[in-house]
């Protein structure tokens, strides 16, 4: 056990007025770990009588560092942490002070020793709670921390910059295969990549930047805002949520991964959020229409480009470290160029679609074939009903092609979107038994040893 000399203080509040005259001895004390340091029963006992703090009585969690707290030279409270040099951050963990010890300043000065451990200056990341006595926002915020995500009623804060602890805010909006688009800390950060992309439309002329030229038409004049107000918004064009872009870049890219590959290339939202983040992105797509929209939405980012090309037959140049893509539903959108015509080639106007599925499938063995070992290659699809109302079964048959092809489904997300349209829709569908589909599939395969994803892709650190 070492006696951090600097952390030593003397502790000047009057703990109460039968002792008014005297003056309180409070020390500081750094341990490496609650685990042999002499500390162990004290901090059980006292984590299991605080109650919040009770994790602390565990041994998987008494390897970690603490602040100890001595009054009068008796054992009186500690503050946990973490730092965590594999994923480059310092975690405050579990504190708590004996009520008849406790006062609001001494609380502040456990927390100060505990940040002056943080010397390689990591991120300093804590789970706050309003209701604590202790380890509350507005104690944290005096502290020079942030909130950077409110959920369940507790604030997640930081010591540091917004951007080191961006994949924790991440991986708490999705955490699950189950990714709710309409929830609020979603909607947020899609509005504000979507102000990004109005931004460079201004400056670049493209009108209505998020839908442009995505000319086509969702379910026709049955498209879900037509059933709700009775007109189409954006001629009912689907369009990529930036929120699941930006979430399927950061978890599916490698440490040191630079290169994306999007073979039916369509809108904007991949390439750009990709070309923030400084990685070099490629996309084939058909349309020239769509590809100069894009190119002008990405001009700011000189290693982000769509190439007008058939997707079936093109072959990027090099290898790539991700392939991510958003096909087409069979004949469910139609797709124009500048003379108002589908080009030679388009997939959904293909007369049948078992020509639409093999013309896909035969892009994504060229995309394979330009992917990396141990890289995700990831597929936002869906899938649409023939004449009779019976499904295509696209997805089923996509996860088939690519365990047949040598790689691993690893997972399967659920992707909800806007769940109000899809009652309304219901009231014209279900008398025919058919339930409105309010979700699209996130097809993530793997491409190498799935043994090796822990070495290829950076920790998240605690969440």
């Amino acid at each position: 056990m070492n006696r951090l000399e600097d952390l030593k203080v003397v502790d000047q509040d009057r703990s109460g007025e039968q002792i008014a005259l005297f003056s309180d001895k409070v020390e500081y004390i750094y341990v490496k770990s609650v685990i042999g340091s002499g500390y162990e029963k004290p901090v059980a006992a006292l984590a299991l009588e605080d109650g919040i703090a009770e994790r602390a009585a565990r041994k998987n969690m008494q390897i970690h560092s603490a602040i100890i707290v001595l009054v009068n030279d008796e054992f009186s409270g500690f503050m946990t942490f973490q730092n965590n040099d594999i994923c480059r951050e310092f975690c405050l963990l579990q504190s708590v002070i004996r009520p008849d010890r406790y006062t609001k300043e001494r609380y502040k000065k456990l927390v100060e020793a505990v940040v002056e451990q943080n010397i390689n200056g990591y991120p300093a990341i804590i789970t706050t709670n309003p209701v604590s006595k202790f380890e509350t926002p507005a104690l944290f915020e005096s502290l020079g921390f942030v909130t950077y995500l409110k959920m369940s009623g507790f604030h997640y804060m930081v010591k540091g910059n917004l951007s080191d602890v961006r994949i924790k805010l991440l991986a708490h909006i999705t955490m699950t295969n189950v990714w709710n688009s309409i929830k609020g800390d979603w909607l947020r950060l899609k509005t504000e990549w979507n102000a990004a992309l109005a931004e460079k439309g201004q400056k670049y002329g493209v009108v209505n930047p998020a839908f442009a030229s995505r000319e086509g038409c969702w379910q026709g004049e049955n498209g879900f805002a037509n059933v709700v107000t009775g007109h189409s918004h954006n001629g009912n064009a689907s369009v990529l949520d930036p929120v699941a872009c930006e979430v399927i870049l950061r978890f599916f890219m490698p440490t040191e991964g630079r290169r994306v590959y999007n073979p039916f290339g369509g809108g904007v939202q991949f390439g750009f959020i990709t070309g923030s983040y400084g990685y070099e992105y490629v996309a084939s797509e058909i349309r020239q229409n769509q590809c100069d929209a894009n190119n002008k939405l990405c001009a700011d980012f000189p290693g982000v480009q769509w190439v007008k090309s058939d997707s079936s037959t093109y072959e990027p140049d090099g290898m790539f470290d991700l392939v991510f893509t958003c096909p087409p539903y069979y004949r469910v959108e139609r797709y124009v160029d500048y003379d108002g015509q589908p080009p030679d080639g388009e997939i959904n106007s293909l007369a049948t679609y078992e020509k639409f599925r093999d013309t896909l499938f035969t892009g994504y063995e060229r995309a394979i074939a330009h992917l990396n070992d141990d890289s995700f290659f990831v597929v936002m699809t869906g899938d649409s009903r023939d004449k009779k109302g019976a499904f295509y079964c696209s997805e089923a048959e996509t996860e088939l092609f690519f365990k047949n092809h040598g790689l691993s489904i690893y997972n399967k997300i659920v992707y909800l979107e806007c769940e109000f349209t899809r009652l309304a829709h219901a009231k014209k569908t279900l008398h025919q038994r058919k339930f409105p589909k309010r979700e699209q599939k996130i097809i993530v395969a793997y491409k190498g040893k799935i043994a090796n994803i822990k070495d290829r892709f950076a920790p998240i650190g605690r969440l």
